[in-house]
């Protein structure tokens, strides 16, 4: 069954274009399994990692190695939150720990969320980001990995326009990046890649009106995702029911203030039988009520 990856916007802010494909993956597995398990210790083992990464190289030094360089890039990873008349700093984990065989063919970890990231992962209001794991470790193009949580971020809007430097920043795109770079090597993946993803997904260059008509900025559109009004004591409710009913669905005729069409109406005979049979009906679906 696919997992579904669901955390606070401001996760979004944690620049990671420059992470590995793989990298990313296998981030994005561990804090999906993290969600709703608090500050518990998680563990995994390389089956568990492989399928929900969906990694599928067989060297096995070569999984060793990525999963050892996004510890490492998890060790110099700071989450940064910034309001009106404050800002904060903090790290995301309190302990990411590997352990594996001399062949490679066993691993083992051991991750555990810090305190102040696990509110990022489970106290979840209106401003989240959502997406399902299996979507995003599909994706190959480490610049379309980037722009698809940014665009999940807006998936109920259809729209979002970026100013070209915000855009440079958010992908870390080269300063000798040209526009004609941008295409070829930064669109072109996103739209290749992500027209999977986002139906209808185009993208626009707002160009100023002035010599030389440069770019100074992206429109991002698609067909926005339907989505329910947001209630948040939704999971709450759900959690403290204790039992549910199953009641049957009544046809139109066994409705209370049903009147038949006279079109409809049978022999004396056959009325009698029907409005026996229905009242029976009607008096087993007040009992359950």
């Amino acid at each position: 069954m696919n997992r579904m990856t669901k955390y606070r916007n401001e996760l979004n802010t944690v620049p990671m274009r420059s992470w590995t494909s793989e990298e990313q993956d296998f981030f994005f597995a561990i804090i999906t399994e993290a969600r709703n398990k608090g500050t518990g210790l998680l563990k995994f083992n390389k089956a568990d990692l492989t399928q929900l990464a969906n990694y599928s190289d067989r060297y096995n030094k070569r999984f060793v190695n990525v999963v050892e360089s996004l510890g490492r890039k998890i060790a110099e990873m700071n989450y940064y939150e910034k309001k009106k008349n404050s800002f904060k700093i903090m790290n995301l984990f309190q302990r990411f720990e590997v352990e594996w065989s001399d062949d490679y063919s066993e691993m083992h970890a051991e991750v555990r969320v810090s305190e102040d990231f696990e509110y990022i992962l489970n106290k979840l209001e209106a401003n989240f980001t959502q997406f399902e794991l299996q979507q995003f470790t599909n994706i190959r193009s480490t610049y379309a990995k980037e722009m698809f949580k940014k665009l999940k971020q807006w998936r109920t809007v259809g729209k979002k326009e970026y100013s070209i430097d915000m855009f440079r920043e958010m992908l870390q795109i080269p300063e000798s990046y040209r526009a004609t770079d941008i295409n070829q090597v930064v669109l072109r993946p996103i739209i290749s890649e992500l027209s999977n993803y986002f139906l209808g997904l185009k993208v626009k260059p707002i160009k100023a009106r002035k010599r030389g008509n440069p770019i100074t900025a992206y429109e991002f559109s698609w067909k926005a995702e339907s989505t329910e009004r947001w209630n948040k004591n939704k999971y709450e409710k759900e959690n403290n029911q204790t039992k549910s009913y199953d009641h049957e669905t009544l046809p139109e005729w066994a409705k209370n203030d049903y009147i038949p069409e006279p079109d409809a109406l049978l022999p004396s005979e056959e009325q009698a039988k029907f409005l026996a049979k229905l009242e029976q009906i009607r008096k087993n679906n007040n009992s359950e009520n």
